[in-house]
């Protein structure tokens, strides 16, 4: 946790510094030693001025306290970055992180024939797109296309099935569990 210090018209004492350094705890719990810090602290007329920087991971939080005495400006700048912090924090965890839709499947076709059990071999392979659609509408998919089977996405469940003709004539579902 490294700490860059500029004093405008004010002189950095150790006193300063530690009571910069005490105060920052309640950061510190928050974002663990992983942060970089820059103090500005200016002084004019009848004002002090504390500006505080902190960098960690990819964000940048500043903050500014105007009072009548440093410390009091050192204090409610630091309060101010505990709460920005905080805030981006809770923000980060509590997005939603979802897998990015597929947007097509590889649809792959086995080859029929004398194959020995042990030993499989890929005829074809194509990219098919995957559009919400119906069980209705897979199956005139279905109908309409050459292929054997149809991936969709069920609106209903959210979910990629396969409709497919079977040897015997009819129509098979394959649905993932919930």
């Amino acid at each position: 946790m490294p700490i860059d210090y500029t004093g405008r018209q004010v002189e950095i004492s150790a006193d300063l510094r530690r009571y910069t350094e005490e105060r920052l705890k309640k950061i510190v719990r928050l974002l663990g030693e992983q942060f970089d810090l820059h103090v500005i602290l200016t002084a004019e007329k009848h004002r002090r001025i504390a500006d505080l920087t902190l960098t960690f991971r990819k964000h940048k939080v500043v903050s500014v306290e105007e009072t009548g005495d440093i410390r009091t400006a050192i204090s409610g700048a630091i309060e101010k970055l505990s709460r920005q912090s905080l805030r981006l924090l809770e923000r980060r965890r509590t997005t939603k992180r979802r897998p990015k839709p597929s947007s097509a499947v590889v649809l792959n076709t086995l080859g029929i024939g004398e194959v020995e059990h042990d030993e499989h071999r890929i005829v074809h392979s194509e990219l098919v797109p995957l559009k919400p659609m119906s069980i209705e509408e897979a199956i005139e998919a279905l109908d309409r296309s050459h292929a054997g089977a149809v991936v969709f996405r069920n609106p209903d469940s959210e979910r990629v099935n396969v409709i497919y003709h079977r040897p015997d004539g009819h129509l098979g579902l394959i649905e993932p569990e919930p």
